[in-house]
């Protein structure tokens, strides 16, 4: 009768777990499912005045080296430089179009776009001036990435390792204190990876 009463208990506790837990997602569904009904019938909203990136193109070692992926790199900034650019990381769409208006979300989709295309494109610059030996422009292009809020973790651990091999532990503190203050999943690992990097 023990055993049958336990039994009986730990169905009851697994029955009113999972209506707790239907509950709960039906009441998550339900506030998302408002809140996507207000975003789709929110107005078009001013977008001139955020904060768009502007890619320092003159002042990064354009042409230094004939190198097949340097160029690639070049030519992918020099196009995105003309291009309207902006980090919306953490943004999802319901709340894009809740803040600035249904009607701009495809324009702001293709400014993130370039954004990420943008970081991708920095750290893989930066990696192949490192390969080549420009260690110092290579500094220069990786600090603008986190600089305008990068979230890979290539562009984090290049830069620290370019602080590490030339003992610069002020800067390296800074990278990681960058590294706090992201919002991205990648934060953990990013730190966790940082850390390994640190100067005596």
């Amino acid at each position: 009768m023990v055993f049958l009463g336990i039994f009986i208990f730990v169905i009851f506790l697994f029955s009113y777990q999972r209506k707790l837990h239907t509950k709960h997602q039906q009441q998550a569904d339900r506030r998302f499912w408002e809140l996507e009904y207000q975003a789709n019938n929110t107005r078009r909203k001013d977008i001139s005045d955020l904060p768009y990136l502007t890619i320092p193109i003159a002042d990064f070692p354009i042409g230094i080296c004939k190198d097949e992926k340097l160029e690639e790199n070049e030519n992918i900034l020099q196009v995105l430089s003309q291009q309207k650019i902006l980090n919306l990381n953490g943004q999802t769409n319901t709340e894009l179009k809740l803040n600035y208006g249904v009607a701009n979300l495809a324009a702001l989709t293709e400014y993130d776009q370039n954004f990420t295309t943008l970081c991708c494109t920095l750290a893989s610059y930066g990696n192949q001036l490192i390969k080549l030996g420009y260690r110092s422009e290579a500094q220069q292009v990786l600090e603008y990435g986190i600089s305008c809020g990068s979230d890979l973790s290539k562009n984090f651990l290049l830069l620290a390792d370019l602080y590490v091999d030339s003992k610069d532990k002020a800067s390296l503190e800074q990278l990681y204190q960058k590294a706090q203050q992201l919002t991205s999943p990648l934060k953990s690992s990013i730190l966790s990876k940082l850390e390994e990097k640190s100067l005596p």
